[in-house]
């Protein structure tokens, strides 16, 4: 079994519905993202100890292309909304590292091209970045609610490459295993959701 496999199998065989519209939202939520962003990506799922379904939304800018092409790509918010017994949603948590931006991927998107972006399953979540043309690379991020601290804090983050296959043979894979990470923070100080930024991997 592939790193990529024992990371995601566990989730996916319960995996929360991800949904690409706003539409998908509830107007409480829509309401509060913030002017001049637009709904990239969500996901619906149990993400702390109630028992009451809550959201991760991944927001960007509506003129996300522009910005791009004239400078920096704008950050990717992945949003944390949870539901409290009345129906209503509250904006919990915010990260502007987690997702990827729309450059940092080399020939690709590193999130849009992903399989499947974001999964929650048991209050625990992941977001994949990954790439498949010219490099081809996935990574899996994965947070958990921790009781104790009404917060989620970084669990595991597992990192894949392939590269071309130098084998001659006409019946040989096109891309061979190019190497792969896993950073645990088990036994480490605990690494908050809202605190989180990918050089902290490196």
């Amino acid at each position: 079994m592939t790193i990529r496999a024992l990371l995601t199998a566990p989730l996916l065989a319960a995996a929360a519905q991800t949904f690409a519209a706003a539409g998908a939202l509830p107007k409480n939520i829509q309401q509060q993202l913030p002017p001049g962003y637009e709904v990239l990506s969500t996901a619906q799922g149990q993400l702390d100890d109630d028992q009451f379904d809550d959201f991760l939304v991944v927001i960007r800018r509506k003129n996300e292309e522009a910005q791009a092409r004239k400078a920096q790509a704008p950050a990717r918010p992945l949003l944390i909304f949870t539901r409290s017994p009345d129906g209503s949603y509250q904006l919990a948590r915010r990260n502007d590292h987690v997702v990827l931006k729309s450059d940092e991927g080399g020939q690709c998107d590193p999130f849009e091209d992903g399989d499947e972006g974001l999964v929650i399953k048991d209050h625990y979540f992941t977001v994949q970045n990954s790439v498949a043309c010219g490099q081809h690379w996935s990574w899996y991020i994965t947070f958990k609610y921790a009781p104790k601290l009404h917060d989620w804090v970084f669990h595991k983050a597992i990192s894949e490459s392939w590269v071309m296959n130098p084998s001659q043979d006409p019946n040989a894979d096109a891309l061979i295993p190019g190497g792969n990470s896993v950073k645990s923070g088990k036994n480490k100080p605990v690494l908050l959701f809202e605190k989180y930024r990918n050089e902290d991997m490196h």
